[in-house]
């Protein structure tokens, strides 16, 4: 991705470039992003606001923890599903992607990490972490 990000900033200097490189570091981007979403929320490494954390007994962590993890599993499960759809009209319509490969083909990593971290943030909500 990095490479051909330079490649296409040199080779503009000259004047030319590969007219599928924008396109291909724009959708590694996504690609990187989405599958390192899961990841991070797999490995409990995501972003958190941990503002009363501290302030809460155990028991009352788990349970503010346990609500957070099926409001934000809603969250993306509405994501997937909304994503699902436009995934769904670049099919139809057509939409291109890189060099001559249409854009629902990259576009799959959307609704598919998104209904990953639907299911990570739900068994998180209901399974006891291991310490």
């Amino acid at each position: 991705m990095l490479i051909v990000a330079a490649v296409q900033v040199i080779s503009r200097q000259f004047g030319f470039g590969f007219y599928w490189g924008d396109d291909l570091v724009r959708m590694a981007v996504l690609w990187v992003t989405m599958v390192g979403a899961v990841v991070a929320i797999g490995d409990s490494k995501h972003i958190r606001i941990d503002l009363i954390d501290s302030l809460l007994t155990d028991r009352a962590r788990r349970l503010v923890q346990s609500l957070s993890y099926i409001a934000t599993a809603v969250i993306c499960a509405i994501f997937g599903y909304y994503s699902l759809d436009m995934v769904g009209w670049d099919y139809v319509d057509g939409t291109p992607g890189v060099g001559q490969a249409p854009a629902w083909i990259f576009e799959t990593v959307i609704p598919g990490s998104a209904f990953l971290m639907t299911l990570r943030f739900t068994l998180q909500a209901f399974v006891k972490p291991s310490t």
